[in-house]
């Protein structure tokens, strides 16, 4: 499998070298996990993308779907900012000559490569013709003259086969800066408002990769976390706070943050997330907020998430709240505030 990030020459040349450097160090970390899933494995870097192996082409195929789906979620609104990648699939021998891998099928995918189109996966006829697993589509491209091979080479892709994916029993997480539309009213296009949202989007990445979840997206000053397991949840929702109470006091920003963490389903197709229960979290956010004082941090959860909480010592520092008014979103729905102490 032969990977590349698609434009990246002139997205990169933006980038901080520090930036630019923790991004290709994420990149490898996402393409190195999801070929493990499928008893593949990196064997060399190649500028921006990577060579990888595996023992069948099926278990390739399905690493590069997972690899898009997984890239498509994860940048949901980032429109042309987002991170795309092509991806060739052959097969055949590999042999090492001087430390570089050599052969046939090198030559090839680097070929296919060049006339592959973002968000694509394709494929060599000899990969296509190993491929054997019957839940992967595939259909002829075209047939290309490439340099070195003597004959034109069909060359396939995989085709999508779009479907909604079920989320099941995840914790949502919303975050929002209060005091930010201040800001922002101070001068939209400013120095300030561009240090805020990198430092925010920085914590908020930076807390989701230590506690296991996932930013499925961001408007703005908002982002939507999903996280596995209860705990990991409430203890990002801690760290984000924590994080970012340090960060606005030595950059004296001068906004807070407020959370709302929900327990539901979500529902992805394509690029859109939806689902009642992203709705219910997101609701309890903005309405949870309104309970805060100026430049005072909450978070806010449902019954479903302190539910989950039983036993621990997070359960304990849950208080009841009543949201006036209260969103149609959340009725009969159960709301508590995390308190820095458990109630006597």
């Amino acid at each position: 499998m032969k990977t590349d990030i698609s434009g990246s020459t002139s997205r990169f040349r933006e980038l901080l070298p520090a930036d630019l450097q923790a991004l290709l160090g994420e990149h490898r970390n996402f393409l190195a996990r999801h070929a493990a899933e499928h008893d593949g494995r990196i064997i060399k870097a190649a500028g921006d993308g990577y060579w990888l192996e595996f023992p069948s082409v099926s278990g390739a195929a399905k690493a590069a779907i997972a690899m898009q789906e997984a890239l498509r979620l994860a940048q949901l609104n980032r429109g042309d900012d987002r991170v795309a990648i092509r991806i060739v699939i052959a097969l055949g021998d590999i042999a090492v000559q001087d430390g570089d891998f050599i052969g046939d099928a090198f030559a090839l995918a680097t070929r296919v490569e060049a006339v592959t189109p973002p968000d694509e996966i394709y494929l060599t006829t000899a990969a296509r013709l190993a491929l054997t697993s019957v839940e992967i589509q595939t259909a002829l491209v075209e047939s290309f003259a490439f340099k070195g091979f003597a004959e034109p080479m069909p060359i396939y892709r995989i085709e999508r086969r779009d479907r909604t994916r079920v989320i099941a029993d995840a914790y949502i997480l919303f975050s929002d800066l209060k005091g930010f539309g201040r800001i922002m009213d101070a001068g939209p296009v400013s120095s300030t408002v561009e240090r805020t949202l990198d430092a925010l989007d920085a914590v908020t990445r930076g807390t989701a990769l230590e506690f296991g979840g996932m930013v499925r997206f961001s408007v703005g000053d908002s982002y939507c976390v999903t996280f596995v397991e209860a705990a990991q949840a409430i203890a990002g929702a801690e760290r984000l706070i924590r994080s970012w109470e340090a960060i606005r006091h030595q950059e004296q920003f001068d906004c807070s943050i407020s959370i709302g963490l929900h327990r539901g389903t979500l529902y992805a197709f394509r690029s859109f997330l939806y689902g009642r229960d992203v709705w219910i979290a997101s609701q309890l956010q903005s309405a949870s907020a309104k309970l805060l004082e100026n430049e005072e941090n909450g978070i806010f959860v449902t019954g479903e998430v302190r539910s989950a909480l039983f036993g621990t010592l997070s359960h304990n520092r849950l208080h009841p709240v009543a949201l006036q008014p209260q969103p149609e979103a959340l009725a009969r729905i159960e709301v508590y505030r995390l308190c820095s102490e458990a109630p006597n």
